[in-house]
Formats: structure tokens, sequence, C-alpha cells
């Protein structure tokens, strides 16, 4: 499919790279356990393992795809068979926006992490930031039969669902630097965060 091979080329590589070297920079010291929810085929998260061999991580998705670069297991989408702070950290890359009821499957994330949820996601700031974020999605994702409901939400929304969940905002940013060239200039903007999310009383169940 040529959005597929354009997609691969020109944006798959350089966005992996640039959200682990973002990531690695969010994990604090003390945090070793991650699970991935949604992580696709894991490969970012391989390279976060290569960069700093103290991580250990984990992925759940609801798609296994046919080549994977970590353990990976298959969940329902809303419960993750895991016990209350089991995990250090949960991530969620590039997930919330294909589910209906965001909310719901971040209350589970935050019930499995024990210290931080670190999210990357879309802000939606207008008609044009939506178009835009539709067709970043359908390109990247459609080829691998990804659910698509284009469910992209303000700050004002986000930080809404935050309170809600009882995490606190302790780092974010909006400067991604994802794409180069024209797609930087069209698809970078401030149509992206990543936020470090700490667990209200957050601290991890080893039992």
């Amino acid at each position: 499919m040529i959005t597929e091979k354009i997609h691969n080329r020109f944006i798959y590589s350089r966005r992996m790279e640039r959200l682990a070297d973002i990531f690695l920079k969010y994990i604090p010291n003390d945090c070793k356990s991650i699970l991935d929810v949604g992580c696709g085929d894991g490969k970012i998260d391989s390279v976060l393992m290569t960069q700093n061999p103290s991580l250990s991580i984990k992925g759940i998705d609801v798609l296994i795809r046919d080549k994977v670069y970590i353990a990976v297991s298959e969940y329902d989408g809303h419960n993750i068979p895991m016990q209350d702070s089991s995990v250090d950290i949960v991530m969620l890359i590039d997930v919330l926006h294909h589910t209906d009821d965001p909310e719901a499957l971040l209350k589970e994330v935050t019930r499995v992490a024990g210290k931080y949820v670190i999210i990357k996601d879309h802000v939606k700031s207008g008609m044009i930031s939506y178009f835009k974020l539709r067709l970043m999605d359908y390109v990247g994702n459609a080829h691998y039969h990804v659910r698509l409901p284009y469910n992209y939400l303000s700050i004002k929304k986000w930080k809404e669902i935050f309170n809600a969940c009882g995490l606190k905002n302790e780092e974010h940013t909006r400067d991604l630097n994802l794409y180069s060239g024209i797609n930087h200039l069209l698809f970078d903007s401030n149509l992206h965060f990543v936020a470090r999310l700490r667990v209200s009383g957050g601290e991890v169940n080893n039992d």
C-alpha cells in the first residue's frame, strides 16, 4: 500500500526515535517496571530497553502483530489483567484517541500504575487540527486494521480527565518535533503532547 510505504520511509523511524528520546527523559531513575498499553509492535519499547537496560517493559494490545519486538499479550481493550499498582509506570502512546471512552481506560491504567502514567496523544484545537489528525491517523494505522474513532480531545478535556483519574501532571511538553521538512510544518505544531502524570498516593505493590 503506497501510504504505508510513505509512512514507513518518511515518518515512522524519526517519530520512534524522537519519542524514545523524550520518554527516556520522562522515566524517573527509580522506575524499572513498565507496561505499554496498546504497544503495537513494541519497537519503541525495544529501543528504550536497549538505551536503558535497567528497564523491563512488557506490552498488551487488542491486536497482536505478526512481528513484535517485546513480549506482547492480548487484552480486551477495557480490562487490564494485572493487579493494582503492579508496575512502576504504564505508558499509553497514541492509544486513548482510539477509544470511545478515554477516561474509562485511563482509570483502568491508573489502577495498574504504581507511580506514574506517561501519555503521548493528540490535542484538538479546532476543525483544521481535527482533519490533520484524522489524516495522520488514517495513514499511520489503517493498514494495521486499527480501530479509528478519531476521538481527539481539547486541552481542557484532557485536564478534566486527568483530574477525574486522580492524576497530577508533573511534566509535559508539546514541542515534540516528530517530523521533518514539510511534515513538520503541517503536522507538528501543537497537535501532540507527552505528559508524565503522578498517581495519587502511588506506590508499587510487590506482593
